[in-house]
């Protein structure tokens, strides 16, 4: 900002008083060290916005003039000065004698000032102590003492109210009337809160208007995404560009397309007597005009008008909001994203200083200490609100919503309360529109939008948990692809669902969306029918699925069920309520997704829930139903569970007249055998499977029965006999991509190798089945790759990162409800008295306790740094 000649000021002559109009609101300069007072400067500066007064405020950053320079014009265009104090005295510019702070003091001599202190300071520079002397002793004003952000702010809006309030009554002569404005509808709005974590998106839109010579740009969104605000912000940020023709048009109350260029025409001082379209276009002519026009989802019909605007105004630009695209071909569309939050797994484990850099945090504590100025975020509340942010999503207005909550609730109360209802997210706020003082009255208004057609998909698609497919979305709503197809293109122009960009993309709905529509669509008649089209739907992709997930090509199938986790489970829950005849069968179809992708727990539930009917069952589903029950109890180690259902099936799975499933029914006893004890009938037992298994086009079961086999061979000593059926499964796996397989034959083979005393071959091979194991997502495979790294360094001479690796192992098999499988539990017992021997007790115990504290990233990096430094470096004693 270049230096000027000031304007004259209302305090430069008591005897005259300008009242500004809107665009020319009185501006009052804030003084201050910035670092320390950087929190006090943002209350100082929302505390004079809610007054509509301009703050005026000098900031760091590039600029093409000299800082003192800056702040001097400034200061020669300010009517008020308020001055911030604490600790700091600053160094003088060059060519000054004194810091920035206190020429500011000096030049402010005829400006109306209010003084501001904090208390305490300890560390007050000298310099700046001697200043608030003088200050004392030359001035007439007193100086307020404050102790934090939120006292300050209360302060300062009183004591501008009163002054201004003193100066005009003062002043005596009549009021005189400023020029209008030719915006009849005036300025742009001015908030009385911050806008936070949009700084990234109002350069992008910007950039849009000056790099791209964009003339039409339409933010987009769904309602409460803080279209407005960022509009808003990207036009005050074009003020250099536009001057004073910059004008604000909401359109929230216009109802008619052919009222738009009526109102455009009053926002600009338009002489209406002709056509609306002639009157605005002779009004902006060439000059340079930014036009906002706010909430133009329901009058798209204007498109027209506003296109043929733009082509006979060439310097006229539109900022539009809108809940949905215009379509015209000048348009450049910007989706305005919620705020981000972090996929950090646990919040808790996160400091509460970090949590304040997610925007979306920020947002709330700003709001919550809106109503309640004590509010702080702390490690004790912080991960209820980070969950509070992830539950809402990272939408603006429900979570200012939720935080004006905490004048009655504490964070963890409000996020109970927004887990029963969304109508916990209310406010009483006048100055906020009505459809927004609820966000169930906002997506009301864009759900109203909707035609029948449209408003029906959108209803059926809430049934669906984290996403669905187009042909998902045809089969729930009775629809034709095409159909399916052509409405969702329009939910999404309306802002209501969005597309997730990822291959085989899906359609996705902000979950407070869903929750309003999950309700309409409760009370449809159809309803019922709708859910379980959703449950036929995914038994039915579980059941195509099925030949996949036993043979070749099986990891592009768990890619695909990974991304319908939600909807499967949802499915199984409807069955469970409605229809259990379909379950045993489509819980066995799934477990070689379970066992691949670990997700077991609710698998645990259903089967608990379905067994004691199981005597109900025909030989077949009672067959599978009880499969499924052996197999997921050895992987959670419930051995009870696993020794009850070995004992039926060894009486079941005769009768039963599918080859597949008296095959698996075997291997699934012998997996459970060595929990009696009998490890030469568990061998006879994989060893029969296998055989079973060989006359079948079954890829996954026979490399899971060779690898039995092969593992139990090794824990025999049996070394040369593991190798060529720990080879098969290596051939297996190859040939049909098996990420997991290949990882699990790779650990076996090095862990023979190890027996062996090939090391440097062993070494070869885990580090290959840890990169695997990383690409199968498995923590069952990455365990038992700690497990074999820790039997490496042993044979290393390593027993110290032994003990790390072996306590990381079992502490993520814990963490994920697995447990070894019966086979391997002698082995790893032998090895973790074999790492406990190797070395002092004491140290034994510190390094795995500091193993079952290392995360899943952490353990993989302790083994890569062992292989690239010669030894893994140690946690801090």
């Amino acid at each position: 900002m270049a230096a000027t000649q000031p304007q004259r000021h209302p305090t430069s002559d008591p005897g005259e008083v300008a009242i500004r109009t809107p665009d020319r609101r009185l501006r009052v300069f804030v003084s201050s060290s910035l670092d320390e007072l950087a929190e006090e400067r943002r209350a100082v500066s929302r505390a004079v916005s809610a007054l509509r007064l301009t703050p005026v405020m000098f900031e760091q950053g590039a600029r093409p003039h000299p800082p003192r320079d800056v702040y001097r014009a400034y200061l020669a265009h300010s009517d008020v000065f308020i001055g911030l104090y604490w600790q700091r005295y600053g160094q003088p510019p060059p060519g000054a004698d004194v810091s920035g702070l206190e020429e500011e003091f000096n030049l402010s001599a005829k400006l109306p000032k209010l003084l501001y202190v904090k208390e305490p300071a300890p560390g007050r520079d000298p310099a700046l102590a001697r200043l608030l002397d003088r200050i004392k002793q030359e001035s007439s004003v007193s100086f307020r003492i404050f102790g934090g952000p939120a006292e300050l702010g209360r302060l300062v809006r009183e004591d501008l109210a009163a002054l201004l309030s003193d100066r005009f009554a003062a002043a005596g002569p009549p009021l005189r009337a400023a020029p209008r404005r030719p915006g009849g509808l005036g300025p742009l709005p001015v908030s009385t809160t911050t806008l936070i974590g949009r700084e990234r998106a109002i350069s992008e839109v910007a950039g849009l208007l000056a790099r791209s010579g964009a003339r039409l740009v339409t933010l987009t969104g769904p309602g409460g995404v803080g279209k407005t605000r960022l509009a808003v912000a990207v036009a005050e940020r074009q003020r250099g560009h536009f001057g004073e023709n910059i004008v604000f048009v909401s359109l929230a109350a216009v109802t008619e397309p052919e009222l738009v260029l009526p109102g455009i025409g009053r926002a600009v001082g338009a002489d209406l007597a002709g056509t609306p379209l002639d009157a605005v276009a002779e009004r902006l002519g060439d000059q340079r005009w930014l036009l906002v026009l706010d909430n133009l989802e329901q009058v798209v019909g204007a498109a027209a008008d506003l296109g043929q605007l733009l082509a006979r105004c060439p310097g006229v630009v539109i900022v539009a909001t809108s809940r949905t695209v215009l379509g015209l071909r000048a348009e450049r569309e910007y989706p305005v994203p919620p705020l981000p939050v972090s996929a950090a797994a646990e919040p808790s484990a996160v400091p509460a200083e970090e949590l304040m850099a997610w925007p979306a945090v920020a947002l709330f504590v700003d709001r919550a200490q809106a109503v309640r100025p004590d509010f702080a975020l702390t490690q004790a509340n912080a991960a209820a609100i980070a969950e509070i942010c992830r539950r809402l999503e990272g939408l603006p207005l429900a979570i200012e919503l939720a935080a004006a909550r905490t004048r009655l609730l504490d964070p963890g109360a409000l996020l109970t309360r927004l887990a029963a209802s969304l109508d916990v997210l209310s406010t009483d706020a006048v100055d906020l529109p009505g459809r927004q003082q609820t966000l169930r009255a906002t997506v009301q208004w864009s759900v109203g939008l909707l035609n029948a057609a449209e408003r029906s998909l959108l209803e059926a698609a809430a049934v669906f948990t984290d996403g669905w497919t187009i042909q998902a979305a045809a089969q729930v709503a009775d629809l034709t692809e095409d159909a399916a197809l052509e409405l969702s293109e329009a939910l999404a122009r309306h802002s209501l669902i969005y597309a997730d960009g990822e291959p085989g993309s899906r359609s996705r709905m902000l979950e407070t969306i869903r929750a309003f529509v999950a309700e309409q669509l409760a009370a449809r008649s159809d309803a019922g029918q709708i859910r379980r089209r959703h449950a036929d739907y995914y038994r039915m992709l579980a059941e195509q699925a099925d030949p996949a997930l036993r043979g070749a090509g099986h990891g592009q199938w768990l890619e695909r069920l990974a991304a319908e986790t939600g909807n499967l489970a949802a499915a199984i829950r409807w069955y469970l309520g409605h229809d259990r005849a379909p379950l045993p069968h489509l819980l066995r179809v799934l477990w070689p997704f379970w066992f691949l992708r670990d997700p077991l727990s609710e698998a645990r539930t259903w089967i608990g829930e379905l067994l004691p009917a199981a005597g109900s069952l025909g030989p077949q589903a009672r067959a599978e139903l009880i499969w499924t029950s052996a197999v997921t109890a050895l992987e959670v180690g419930d051995d009870s569970a696993a020794l009850a259902a070995r004992q039926q099936l060894a009486a079941l799975h005769d009768l039963t007249g599918d080859p597949f499933l008296h095959a698996v029914c075997q291997l699934a006893i012998a997996w459970a055998t060595p929990l009696t004890g009998d490890f030469d009938g568990a061998l006879l037992a994989t060893a029969a499977a296998l055989d079973e298994l060989h006359g079948q086009d079954e890829p996954l079961w026979t490399a899971l029965a060779a690898g039995t086999l092969g593992s139990m061979e090794t824990s025999a000593g049996r070394c040369d006999d593991a190798v060529g059926h720990l080879q098969e499964i290596r051939d297996l796996a190859d040939r049909f991509d098996s990420a997991w397989l290949a990882a699990w034959s790779r650990v076996q083979l090095g862990t023979v190798a190890i027996l062996q005393g090939r090391l440097d071959q062993a070494r070869e091979l885990l580090d290959d089945a840890l990169t695997r194991s990383v690409q199968a997502h498995s923590t069952r495979s990455l365990t038992l790759c700690l497990t074999a790294f820790a039997r490496l360094a042993l044979a290393d001479g390593d027993p110290e990162q032994a003990a790390l690796l072996a306590g990381a192992a079992d502490s993520l098999q814990l963490r994920a409800g697995l447990r070894p499988w019966p086979m391997l539990r002698q082995g790893q017992a032998e090895l973790t008295d074999q790492i406990r021997q190797a070395q002092d007790l004491d140290r034994f115990t510190k390094m795995t306790a500091a193993g079952s504290r290392l995360s899943q990233q952490e353990a993989i990096a302790a083994t890569w740094r062992q292989h690239s430094t010669g030894t893994a470096d140690r946690p801090p004693q």
